[in-house]
């Protein structure tokens, strides 16, 4: 065939539109026709929700859009994965949440509807082409709230998002949630994935702290919490975040003007937190100065083995270093990554006896820019020979030779 043929052929082919779908064109044909989709609703089948509730969101068919959340078929409707602009998403968001309330004050349910959660979060839209997007597990078989007087709140539906806590307000969508979320309370919760808290947001935000069902957070990163008496403040809910899986803290460098026994109250506080974290899995601690020479607390509230320990550009005290092999929590690690810490002036029998203890479990071990020297090599090289699941090693950034490790090669760098 002729380049020009060629060109002709492709024009056609992108010219010509697969024909619609049987249950495209059964949507389109209920869609003309608003009243009788509504009363049929109780007749459609549960595959077609998905795609039809798209149509009606993006043609703002109001009073279909709230008649499907009131039957909807499914545990999860994660709208956040369907609305991506700003100005649409707050309209579409309020209809939805109209129609919630129709569903929370309504003495007996729908036999169909299912629904127990909102997910909220920013997803891709192809997320709505996965069933198990709509089945929400882990969200809808989380433990009923406790409230502060110790009665048990079983809400009917729990609305999902992720939250980054600034020096300042909510943007506008965020806090019309929190609001509306609040003025339901026993009949709603607020729930959490990933909680992001920057600076000194925690003397702003208190409210949406002590809305915000905090057993359901999973993730927290907290970044640049300077100031003593806003740690002091956080350490209270951090203990309530009982099924917390990944914590990140991120420059954590107060405490200049503290006298010793203040520091030690502030430290003390946070630390004696963790004994309540039981299902931590993963640790990042990155440039927490603050708890120089306090580590060995940390890790002794810690009861559960952790998976995966990141400590990351810290100047460790010889207390931090000697004990970090001592603790429960440092048992079972599966990935170890110290990074950018200089080690050139310690043992490295801890980290011998670390790696002996873990030989089982260790995938990752990552000492970049260690500052290690060749001996320092030699002395954990038996060690490192136990470790018989390890498959990721990374000695970048420190002064060694070549040498070789079961097999493995060891190159020079840095």
């Amino acid at each position: 065939m002729l380049p020009q043929e060629l060109s002709s052929w492709r024009s056609i082919r992108m010219s010509c539109k697969s024909p619609p779908t049987l249950q495209e064109l059964a949507e389109d044909s209920l869609l003309r026709n608003l009243a009788l989709a509504v009363s049929a609703l109780d007749d459609v089948p549960s595959y077609f929700f998905p795609s039809l509730f798209k149509k009606a969101c993006r043609r703002r068919y109001i009073t279909m859009v709230m008649a499907m959340v009131r039957v909807w078929p499914f545990p999860c409707l994660p709208l956040g994965a369907m609305i991506t602009r700003k100005a649409a998403y707050r309209r579409i968001l309020e209809i939805i949440l109209f129609g919630l309330d129709g569903l929370l004050f309504q003495k007996v349910r729908h036999r169909r509807c299912r629904l127990k959660v909102l997910d909220l979060r920013v997803m891709p839209l192809t997320m709505w082409d996965k069933w198990s997007v709509f089945m929400a597990s882990d969200w809808s078989e989380t433990l009923a709230r406790v409230d502060h007087s110790g009665t048990e709140l079983k809400p009917l539906v729990k609305v999902v998002i992720d939250l980054v806590l600034k020096r300042g307000p909510l943007d506008a969508v965020e806090s019309f949630i929190v609001q509306w979320v609040d003025r339901r309370e026993g009949l709603m919760s607020l729930c959490c994935g990933h909680l992001q808290i920057w600076s000194m947001s925690v003397n702003y935000h208190r409210e949406v702290l002590e809305i915000l069902d905090l057993d359901s957070v999973q993730k927290l990163s907290l970044y640049y919490m300077n100031n003593p008496t806003c740690l002091l403040n956080f350490s209270p809910y951090l203990g309530r975040m009982r099924y917390l899986r990944s914590l990140l803290l991120y420059h954590l460098r107060s405490g200049f003007f503290l006298t010793p026994v203040e520091k030690q109250r502030v430290i003390t506080q946070f630390t004696s937190q963790f004994v309540n974290l039981m299902h931590l899995r993963s640790l990042h601690l990155h440039n927490v100065s603050f708890l120089r020479g306090h580590l060995d607390e940390l890790f002794w509230w810690l009861k559960t083995p952790l998976e995966t320990l990141l400590v990351t550009d810290c100047f460790l005290s010889k207390s931090d270093w000697t004990h970090m092999c001592e603790f429960l929590c440092t048992s079972q690690l599966k990935h170890l990554i110290l990074k950018w810490i200089k080690l050139t002036n310690f043992s490295l029998e801890p980290l011998r006896v670390l790696l002996l203890k873990t030989s089982s479990t260790l995938i990752t071990l990552d000492l970049e820019g260690c500052q290690l020297m060749e001996y320092q090599l030699k002395a954990i090289l038996p060690a490192l020979r136990h470790c018989t699941q390890l498959t990721r090693l990374n000695f970048y950034g420190n002064y060694l030779s070549s040498y070789d490790l079961e097999g493995m090669d060891i190159t020079r760098s840095g």
